[in-house]
């Protein structure tokens, strides 16, 4: 099964901007995950799909292809699925390439465990699941949250236990890999629904919550730092 890694950035990020070639630990942030994408012994091709010079570069620099993205899905309100389907198009018009999976791998999670892109490829590709995500566990409950009504906190919704080990496992996708078989991918253009690109059937892995670690604010960056040095003396 031939498949691409696309790893999208934006450079008009608007809560940080330049955030994606913001140094971490001596590198920008997005080469750490062109890094462990180049690593992964299951991705035929690594592509960085930006609007972003600077994010180019840095991502030539370190080894990934860039494939350009048109400014019609380069605003804020793009959804991220669609820079998926724009490499696909463009590595079958200039290539002929006809890819079975594509892999999604957000520049803003710049921590994945070593090997955790080819178990979830393994794991879509031996199985018949629509997509296979990295996930992590959810340990703050949706049933025990309030909300605002008139003022005063209210329950979030009904719920009878106070236990946690009486209530379902939730889990949270982090948007460090997701991959998704390119039929689907393609099917779902055009339909609005959370995550819907991924099909009916979506398969998980879980990792560590420290693996999970978005950046989206400047204390983001020292807090990650700091994850980093753990999870290479600890995990």
């Amino acid at each position: 099964m031939y498949t691409i890694g696309v790893i999208p950035a934006r450079a008009g990020s608007k809560g940080l901007p330049g955030k994606n070639v913001k140094l971490i630990r001596g590198k920008p942030m997005i080469a750490h995950v062109i890094t462990a994408a180049l690593e992964a012994e299951c991705l035929d091709r690594v592509v960085v799909s930006t609007d972003g010079d600077e994010i180019a570069a840095v991502a030539r620099e370190y080894g990934a292809e860039v494939v350009r993205r048109p400014e019609e899905i380069a605003g804020d309100t793009a959804p991220i699925e669609a820079s998926l389907r724009h490499v696909v198009r463009h590595l079958e018009s200039t290539e002929g390439i006809e890819a079975g999976a594509v892999v999604l791998m957000q520049a803003n999670v710049p921590i994945r465990r070593r090997g955790a892109v080819d178990e979830v490829v393994r794991k879509l590709a031996t199985s018949d699941c629509d997509s296979v995500v990295s996930v992590y566990g959810v340990n703050q409950r949706p049933e025990w949250m309030k909300k605002e009504e008139e003022g005063r906190l209210v329950p979030f919704m009904q719920c009878e236990h106070f236990r946690r080990q009486l209530l379902p496992s939730l889990y949270l996708l982090d948007g460090a890999v997701m991959a998704v078989r390119t039929p689907v991918l393609m099917a779902t253009e055009g339909v609005s629904g959370v995550h819907v690109y991924l099909g009916a059937k979506v398969g998980f892995v879980e990792f560590d919550r420290i693996y999970s670690m978005d950046v989206d604010s400047p204390e983001d960056f020292a807090i990650v730092e700091a994850a980093m040095e753990y999870a290479e003396k600890n995990l």
